[in-house]
């Protein structure tokens, strides 16, 4: 026991050098630790509205709300899609108002959300909760997050959005067994009551305090009205139509492949505990990704570094459409886990490179309305090929071709980003 305590002390320590004198984190950290810390956080809280802790609740939703598994599916599809479609909106009222009055207001609603599903009487305020839950925690919660990092950090803006990211794979792996424990001792009513509760008594204080000399001098988030350009201009440039499969490949294809990881393990063979066990090499490598590629971000820059964000997954991919081995599970899922930590850093990144951070909450706002409507398209798209009879040896090595025509459309892009302008035309 004392030779493998020196060893993990001795690796600890090397990991910690390597951290500290290659990728400058710890130096970065003490320098910006509030707002860095404030990043962490909301990415941290976004859980309560994202879907791996929200389903931990649909049996009792369906009991109590005598609903059947479409019904219910349709529910949260509306409710998801209309809190997607309200983001640009959002977004741009972000370049708008202050920081920390923003956030603080995001906050409140995630906790008034979570209060409103402890209550819930009928259907009616089930929709009303999850609408709150996905607006304010997946929704507004991660686009401050990141808006706030992109627009605070210029040289460092890789690292800072990298460390603040780690949030999602701290809530992915810290939450679900703790919820189910306190829903398994208190009840679902009761257990998001306790969750509204460390919102409002954990976040919002922590808000305040970590604004506090923000909220003293100008609001660097505040963006003056007559600077935004037109509101859909964006949209006009052809550009941006060819980076957006960068973005959406990743929630477009795993959304469908996650939510069917069942009959995608049963179809090679594999076990519910070997599937369960290959996520922690997917949340692992998730983190790695995240910390390893905001370096290279300040370094080279996300323009040169987006197309190659996907060939992880593509790899993954292509690894799981070779064979059926119980490694395969773990090989796939770690190399798209790989993706998912340097993807999401790198293209935030990459929006504030090219079209400016004057706008970017209404630019951040569109892209994250397209990627929710990209994750309730692959489920429908998948869930169709399945019913059609199309076996997982045909969709997976599909996802793999769709992966490197993204690679190759961001290469092709690449080239002519001296062409766009610095500001953000939304």
């Amino acid at each position: 026991m004392g030779g493998d305590g020196t060893v993990k002390g001795t690796l600890n320590g090397v990991a910690q050098k390597v951290l500290a004198q290659r990728y400058g984190y710890f130096s970065f950290l003490q320098g910006h630790s509030q707002i860095l810390v404030f990043g962490l956080l909301l990415t941290f809280f976004s859980s309560f509205g994202q879907t791996f802790l929200i389903s931990i609740f649909v049996p009792q939703f369906l009991e109590v709300f005598a609903l059947d598994t479409a019904q219910f599916g349709t529910l949260y599809a509306v409710a998801t899609l209309t809190s997607a479609a309200s983001l640009p909106w959002f977004g741009r009222l972000l370049d708008r108002v202050a920081l920390h009055r923003f956030s603080l207001t995001a906050g409140l609603g995630l906790a008034l959300a979570c209060l409103t599903m402890a209550l819930a009487p009928n259907v009616g305020f089930l929709f009303i909760a999850l609408l709150g839950l996905r607006l304010t925690g997946q929704g507004l919660l991660s686009l401050t997050a990141s808006i706030t990092m992109a627009r605070v950090f210029e040289k460092g803006r890789g690292r800072a959005l990298s460390l603040s990211g780690l949030g999602y794979p701290l809530g992915e792996g810290l939450l679900p067994l703790g919820v189910v424990l306190l829903a398994q001792g208190v009840g679902w009513r009761l257990s998001w009551g306790l969750l509204g509760g460390v919102v409002a008594l954990v976040l919002l204080p922590a808000i305040s305090l970590l604004l506090h000399h923000e909220r003293q001098s100008s609001d660097v988030s505040v963006v003056k009205a007559s600077s935004l350009p037109g509101r859909f201009a964006l949209l006009r440039d052809g550009r941006f139509y060819a980076l957006l499969p960068s973005t959406i490949f990743l929630p477009l294809v795993l959304t469908a492949l996650f939510l069917y990881q069942i009959p995608l393990a049963e179809a090679y063979g594999w076990s519910v505990k070997t599937i369960a066990t290959a996520f922690i090499g997917f949340a692992s490598a998730r983190m790695a990704g995240s910390l390893l590629i905001g370096p290279w971000i300040d370094r080279c820059g996300a323009q040169n570094l987006f197309p190659l964000t996907l060939l992880p997954a593509c790899a993954g991919l292509i690894v799981l459409s070779l064979g059926s081995a119980p490694w395969i599970a773990l090989v796939y899922l770690s190399l798209v886990g790989i993706s998912q930590g340097i993807n999401g850093p790198t293209m935030t990144a990459l929006w504030a490179e090219v079209y400016g951070v004057e706008s970017l909450g209404a630019t951040k706002g569109i892209v994250a309305t397209i990627g929710v409507f990209a994750t309730a398209l692959g489920p429908v798209v998948v869930g169709g090929l399945l019913k059609v009879g199309v076996p997982f040896t045909v969709i997976v090595p599909g996802c793999a071709v769709l992966g490197l025509v993204a690679v190759v459309t961001g290469l092709l892009v690449r080239s002519r980003f001296g062409e766009v302008s610095t500001a953000a035309p939304v």
